[in-house]
């Protein structure tokens, strides 16, 4: 297996199921692609594998919808089913759509597909069977490695496509970690859910501007949030002692900080309510009349200044283990949310990879 490059990506595979003309799908399936793909780290599903209530049509337009990846089985050109799922995956990806097919079985391409490029496989042997994982693999990695890529007949014709998706709250808290082979020890992971209700985590890194200033408490983010859950309250529920935002204040003295600093105070009543020992401020956005906020340039930088933070002699005797970072930028700007999130995972990747000593251990992305 590869490093955790890929890790938390998803493929969705659209084929045939069973036995057809003599050709084992399943088979197929088990020992060829899913092999290949998660041999990158990535989670492989079939429609038929995919554990859920309802529709299996709801099912298999959700997989195809969701995934990073799809590869697609055209080996039997008369199986509708494919073809037609096929077309779902090029009108809402324009790439890392690998179509794939049996050499022996490819002589009659459908003309509406012929431009694509199919990659051909044969299982025959062993070293067949391992070549053609090999290819399928350097296939996908080549597509989510090019970001630029179209492989999508659709939006390669209409450029100008875009497939848009309604940001939506997510309620169940779901937490997963992967385990980096090259440090051992090391974790880099997400969390979902509302803040409110992460308790196991030593610090939260809250994404702020250059002002360092906290959002007011009836705002819809995360700095929001931390100040209100963070603050003393009467029993009425009316803030009485704004502790967090007083204690940034006095680190930073009223003045603006550089793109990238992070400052550190406490943690307020979250230490008491959600074992939260810092709060580290990040400036990862800045404000620009009449545009707004944007990312600052080298928003990365966050992610190494919080982990070199934890790892200062300052906080040598409070045991910071775990960090939770959001999502820094991804709400406030036109570029790729999943162009900024790798770049975050990237960082906290050659953190640890340069530093594998650290005293943090794991570190979480929070997907709200």
């Amino acid at each position: 297996m590869t490093d955790n490059k890929y890790a938390g990506k998803k493929c969705f595979v659209i084929m045939p199921f069973g036995v057809k003309k003599d050709i084992d799908f399943d088979y197929i399936y088990h020992e060829l692609i899913k092999k290949a793909v998660e041999e990158l780290g990535i989670e492989c599903d079939r429609c038929d594998e995919i554990v859920d209530s309802g529709s299996i049509h709801k099912k298999m337009f959700r997989g195809i919808f969701d995934a990073d990846v799809s590869v697609v089985d055209i080996t039997l050109d008369d199986n509708l089913n494919v073809f037609y799922e096929l077309g779902i995956r090029h009108a809402l990806h324009k790439n890392v759509t690998v179509v794939i097919g049996k050499k022996s079985n490819l002589q009659k391409i459908p003309f509406n597909i012929n431009g694509i490029n199919i990659l051909g496989y044969e299982i025959d042997t062993n070293d067949e069977l391992l070549d053609s994982r090999k290819r399928i693999r350097e296939h996908i990695q080549k597509g989510l490695d090019d970001k630029k890529s179209v492989d999508s007949i659709v939006h390669d014709a209409l450029p100008d496509l875009s497939i848009g998706r309604k940001p939506k709250i997510i309620e169940a808290r779901e937490e997963k970690l992967y385990k980096l082979l090259n440090v051992p020890g090391k974790e880099i992971g997400y969390i979902t859910g509302n803040i409110k209700n992460i308790k196991s985590v030593d610090v939260w890194v809250n994404s702020e501007n250059t002002n360092l200033q906290m959002a007011g408490y009836f705002e819809r983010s995360i700095s929001a949030t931390i100040r209100y859950e963070g603050a003393k309250k009467d029993r009425a529920g009316y803030v009485v002692d704004d502790l967090i935002a007083n204690d940034l204040r006095e680190a930073t003295g009223g003045r603006d900080a550089l793109p990238g600093t992070v400052i550190d105070t406490t943690a307020g009543q979250l230490e008491k309510t959600n074992n939260v020992k810092r709060i580290f401020h990040a400036a990862s956005v800045v404000g620009q009349p009449g545009v707004g906020y944007i990312p600052i340039n080298n928003i990365a930088d966050c992610i190494r200044n919080a982990l070199e933070l934890a790892d200062s002699e300052e906080m040598e005797n409070i045991n910071i283990q775990s960090i939770l970072f959001p999502l820094m930028g991804t709400g406030t700007t036109r570029m790729s949310p999943q162009d900024i999130a790798d770049k975050l995972i990237d960082a906290a990747v050659g953190y640890f990879e340069d530093n594998p000593n650290s005293r943090v251990n794991k570190v979480y992305f929070l997907d709200p």
